[in-house]
């Protein structure tokens, strides 16, 4: 009895972890919305790694089936892509058991197996199934209308509008259009939003950076016709050289187009020396010139600018000196003021030669008032003279 509770334990150990299923899914009607605009209808499952591909189609067709409320469902209706998050961030199809059994292997590597689902609506060619799309939409937008978009419940459309539309959408196919139309579900496909929070449902990724640059309609529109006719130009890795994709991060315009680069090989070619150019020689008389040069034209001596004096001197620099005399003798002299005497003996000037040396703030340092200090510069000019 011991073995055999020993044997269920190790077996229980032994059972793989239940993979967690994150579904997003898009009704026709939302599909044929612009990409920001689309609203999208969550589930998520819970199974066995052990759950035959089948038997997941149909866990698939039933979360569908509640969420979109289609009138018919089937699971070749649908495109699903998947990814993992932190261990496959590119979006990749789950259609074959094949798709099925390389998810299990890389999410069985995960400690708490997880796996974003994407599905889809495709947006049906046939009148037939384009009435039934469009009545499923028209059912699965009343029925999921009470969620929240009451204010945003869509009216019904007459059958020449919808005629309209589909015509609209879906042009008669023509080879180039089949081509282009297939490489822009690859890049899709491909460069499904591989991040939470991203703008959009698609973004692309530089391989040697980690920001997201989100892609829309146009992008791929562009990339897959520069695909379409040359590999070299892109491929499903590598954007087009196009201003469209002009902030990608990291994404560096260095290879140019043929035609532009044969373009600059012809502009910067040197010109023969050989040119063809007519060559124009003109023969002017000397009268002709003398008309164009001055007559009589004197040189002007050059005046040096009248120097203004500088009102930071008491004495200003390059004048001449005039007599040698005490600082007595200068006060009597020029009829300086008694005070004026008593603050230049203060700071220490003893003779008029000294003074010289002083400028109008270090009088002002020495209290002298506004009128003393102009009797001071008027004495120095006479002083002189």
């Amino acid at each position: 009895m011991a073995e055999t509770v020993q044997v269920n334990v190790h077996a229980e150990l032994r059972k793989p972890a239940p993979i967690t299923y994150y579904l997003t899914m898009y009704s026709i009607t939302q599909m044929q919305k612009a990409e920001k605009q689309r609203k999208s209808i969550n589930a998520f499952l819970v199974l066995s790694p052990e759950l035959e591909f089948d038997t997941i189609k149909a866990q698939i067709l039933e979360k569908i089936s509640e969420g979109l409320k289609p009138k018919t469902i089937t699971f070749e209706h649908y495109s699903v892509a998947w990814t993992i998050p932190r261990t496959q961030a590119s979006s990749m199809p789950l259609c074959s058991p094949t798709d099925y059994q390389f998810l299990l292997d890389l999410a069985s590597k995960q400690k708490t197996p997880s796996v974003n689902l994407v599905i889809k609506a495709r947006l049906l060619k046939n009148k037939k199934n384009s009435k039934d799309s469009d009545e499923e939409s028209q059912d699965s937008e009343s029925e999921n209308s009470d969620a929240g978009d009451e204010d945003e419940r869509p009216k019904k459309k007459s059958k020449a509008e919808v005629s309209g539309v589909l015509s609209l959408s879906y042009p008669n196919d023509t080879a180039l259009n089949v081509k282009i139309n297939s490489k822009i579900q690859l890049l899709q496909n491909r460069w499904m939003r591989s991040k939470v929070g991203c703008s959009s449902d698609h973004c692309f990724v530089h391989p040697e950076r980690s920001d997201h640059f989100p892609l829309g309609h146009e992008h791929f529109a562009v990339w897959a016709a520069a695909w379409n006719k040359d590999d070299s130009l892109a491929n499903l890795e590598t954007p087009p050289n196009h201003h469209k994709f002009n902030m990608i991060p990291g994404h560096q315009l260095d290879e140019l187009s043929p035609l532009l680069q044969r373009r600059l090989t012809n502009r910067n070619q040197p010109t023969a020396g050989n040119s063809t150019a007519p060559v124009f020689n003109f023969n002017i008389p000397p009268e002709l010139l003398n008309v164009f040069r001055p007559t009589n034209v004197q040189p002007t001596e050059e005046r040096a600018p009248p120097t203004m004096q500088d009102q930071h001197f008491l004495f200003q620099p390059g004048s001449r000196h005039g007599p040698d005399l005490s600082l007595d003798d200068f006060c009597t002299s020029y009829k300086l003021s008694d005070g004026i005497r008593t603050r230049l003996h203060e700071n220490g000037y003893t003779s008029a030669e000294t003074l010289t040396f002083i400028v109008v703030p270090e009088l002002r340092e020495m209290g002298f008032k506004f009128g003393e200090i102009a009797a001071m510069k008027a004495a120095m000019r006479h002083w002189g003279q």
